[in-house]
């Protein structure tokens, strides 16, 4: 659970800041007629101001002065049920009990709006009646941002006392952002029936962490959150068939997930498709279905040991010949994962890499996955045909837990040859290379009298950089016909 809570700093930060603190300048010099200058500002201003305070210290600002008193319940607030614990676990199950009260009490007494509201410590399973009441509240009183995270997490709860999101959620009209954690969602079709107007017109991200989610449930949310612009599933075995269908989608990050099928099937604006540790269902590879994806930017990691890609209505296979139908001309940065070793991976890069042939930066995570296929892969590089986007416009190439093996050394020797345009070559070591100087110093020299064959390479000018080691390494050459070592670390 505490790895959880921490995934939340990526989340947009509270509104509140927990140690507030005044600008020294302003504090150095107080007026010395003793007006309360503070106090006659517009009201307008005062709210903003109590809205980025904590919300207990938001309630004090009422004893400040007369000018004060009805500010706190007027104001948009932040809640955070953090602000009621202590700082040691010590006391944690008696202090839960007291946030609890407490955040029930701010969600009954305050009249909204709430600028932000973050659950993640004292949310229960056990107290289910308690959080339907709260979501109750949050859905009448137009709370803009919501995290909502259980307590208990996913492997401490039996199944028995895992519960449906309440429906009251579903009715959080006003909602900016929803981050659930460890949530079944609920049945909207069923919501609808029941009388629940389920509607997000201002919902710009979604996410769900280990979390719960029909099929037909995820393609109605995005049906009814028109504005979304980003959307996250992660830790999940739910949905099993993911179909983008949102107008305004930026962004779609599926990672540490199971699913049978990803289709991008109309979404004009998306920029960027993240994929991090995803795999397919019962042994086989997950689909990652693009169509209409015209903005689409940013793409990976494709893994050909467990994706099946699909362009429109083809499968890209180790055959496949880049064709109009077949490639996605927007996609500029590509990351794949790939075995150098292993023949189909290799030869899926190449496929992979023809689908996309305008890509100017590409990312290639180096993987010892699979076995090792015994193959003249020298052989096998000088055959490739050309491919577009490393011929003509791979301006960086990073190759990440690069291990110094052969078999990557062979794919260097083919990126030299045909990358015309590139500028950059950044290699990270994996953690076991970068510990051992000896290996350093082999992988140094290696690298050395690669890049002194000026016949190789095909670019003007190169800056290799190898990262991952106690010091960075660059290494500069135009050519590879005047090689020289440049450390600006030294």
């Amino acid at each position: 659970m505490a790895e959880l809570r921490d995934s939340l700093s990526w989340y947009p930060p509270a509104a509140a800041v927990a140690s507030p603190s005044l600008s020294s300048a302003a504090a150095e010099a107080p007026p010395a007629d003793g007006v309360d200058r503070i106090s006659a500002l517009p009201d307008d201003i005062l709210r903003d101001v109590v809205s980025r305070l904590p919300v207990r210290d938001a309630a004090r600002t009422a004893a400040l002065a007369p000018r004060w008193r009805g500010l706190w319940r007027s104001a948009p607030i932040s809640l955070r049920d953090a602000d009621f614990l202590p700082a040691s676990d010590a006391d944690l199950p008696f202090d839960c009990d007291r946030a609890r009260a407490a955040v029930g009490r701010i969600l009954a007494d305050h009249p909204g709006p709430f600028r932000k509201v973050q659950l993640t410590c004292c949310v229960s399973w056990s107290r289910y009646q308690e959080i339907e009441e709260w979501a109750r509240l949050l859905a009448a009183k137009d709370v803009q941002d919501l995290i909502l995270l259980v307590l208990d997490g996913e492997d401490s709860a039996p199944p028995s006392m895992r519960c449906p999101l309440p429906d009251d959620i579903l009715r959080c009209a006003s909602l900016h952002r929803l981050f659930l954690g460890f949530w079944m969602f609920p049945d909207i079709a069923a919501a609808v029936r029941r009388g629940t107007n389920v509607a997000f017109p201002f919902l710009k991200e979604l996410v769900t962490c280990h979390g719960k989610m029909r099929d037909q449930d995820l393609e109605l949310m995005l049906a009814c959150s028109p504005e979304l612009r980003m959307l996250a599933l992660i830790s999940s075995r739910m949905p099993l068939y993911i179909r983008l269908r949102c107008p305004n989608l930026l962004c779609m990050i599926l990672t540490m997930s199971l699913a049978e099928e990803l289709s991008v099937v109309d979404a004009p604006r998306l920029e960027r498709l993240i994929l991090c540790r995803t795999i397919g269902s019962d042994g086989f590879p997950m689909v990652i279905k693009i169509d209409r994806a015209s903005a689409l930017r940013v793409l990976g990691y494709l893994e050909p040991i467990v994706h099946e890609l699909q362009i429109g209505n083809i499968v890209i296979n180790a055959e496949t010949k880049a064709s109009s139908s077949s490639i996605v001309a927007s996609v500029k940065i590509l990351a794949l994962k790939v075995n150098f070793g292993n023949y189909r991976d290799i030869s899926m890069l190449v496929s992979f890499l023809g689908c996309f042939p305008n890509v100017e930066t590409l990312h290639i995570e180096s993987s010892m996955f699979g076995e090792t296929t015994v193959m003249d892969r020298v052989k096998f590089w000088r055959k490739v045909h050309p491919i577009e986007c490393l011929k003509s416009h791979v301006k960086e190439i990073a190759i990440h837990e690069f291990q110094g093996g052969q078999s990557e050394f062979e794919f260097l020797e083919f990126i030299g040859m045909c990358a015309e345009n590139l500028q950059l070559l950044m290699l990270m070591l994996t953690k076991e290379k970068s510990a051992s100087t000896d290996e350093l110093d082999e992988l140094n020299l290696q690298l050395e009298t690669l890049f002194a064959r000026p016949w190789l390479w095909a670019a003007e000018d190169i800056k290799l950089v190898l990262l991952g080691c106690k010091r960075e390494n660059g290494v500069s050459f135009r050519r590879a016909s005047d090689l020289s070592v440049d450390d600006p670390f030294m």
